[in-house]
């Protein structure tokens, strides 16, 4: 997981037999999808990092844009786009395939097609929490009334969520028992969240009493908090900050910190 990101010039490892290879950069977020995808699949795979700076040729063989998360299986089929990818190992994992090892896991999406669709509506709409977070931590120069006006935006496009947990009544956007689909598409965000009250001291209070008000998706959160694949690609608020005031600085970003 926090292997060195490979550069330009560098060569790319072996495919391991068995084994799903996910391009990935350690802190992104939609490369974070894909890994909490085959975490709470259970699924046997390998990550090699990508430094984004300065990308090594292989990628762009892999994926014309050069970006993650983008999978490799073993007998060589590539996809990317992270919820095309999300979706893939999904449906792949649920029957025996020698491609991509012989595994059968839980579904994240739902099996009713209905219902697969109304979640897929709610990550369309996260993106607006996603836009939100995007920019109130990469202008460096934001004064202090617009970092409190997108912080009540985020926390007036957080209200879609907590209302939808009230209507399904269950701890998680999947249900009761388990995290679905739904609820690891919008964790990498969500995750990252906390960060913003580090990088905008002065407003912590804004988005940190906003989110209170919150009450299901703070339960949500520490529930989410406690999942074996969240757990697997979690990082704390300091290293979400030690990333993002490294871009922010507009300087050389060190991927390899960790």
């Amino acid at each position: 997981m926090n292997s060195k990101h490979l550069s330009a010039g560098q060569s790319c490892p072996a495919l391991i037999p068995g084994s799903l290879r996910i391009y990935s950069m350690r802190f992104c977020p939609y490369a974070q999808r894909a890994l909490l995808a085959a975490a709470a699949k259970a699924i046997q795979y390998d990550v090699v990092n990508i430094n984004l700076v300065s990308k090594p040729d292989f990628i762009f063989q892999k994926n014309p844009d050069g970006k993650v998360p983008t999978i490799e299986t073993n007998d060589g089929r590539v996809l990317y786009e992270s919820l095309i990818v999300c979706d893939f190992i999904d449906e792949a994992f649920n029957k025996p395939d020698a491609s991509c090892g012989d595994v059968v896991s839980r579904r994240l999406n739902s099996t009713d097609p209905y219902q697969k669709s109304l979640d897929r509506i709610l990550v369309e709409k996260f993106n607006k929490v996603s836009s939100l977070d995007f920019q109130l931590y990469f202008p460096k120069d934001l004064q202090s009334d617009q970092v409190v006006l997108l912080m009540n935006k985020l926390i007036g496009e957080l209200e879609v969520f907590e209302k939808e947990l009230e209507r399904r009544s269950t701890k998680f956007f999947g249900g009761s028992e388990k995290p679905g689909m739904l609820d690891y598409m919008i964790w990498p965000w969500m995750e990252r969240l906390p960060s913003l009250e580090l990088i905008h001291e002065s407003n912590a209070s804004v988005l940190r009493d906003g989110r209170q008000r919150h009450h299901l998706l703070s339960q949500w959160e520490k529930a989410m908090m406690e999942d074996d694949a969240v757990k697997e690609s979690y990082l704390s608020p300091d290293i979400h900050v030690q990333y993002r005031n490294m871009r922010r600085s507009g300087g050389p970003i060190n991927y390899d910190f960790l």
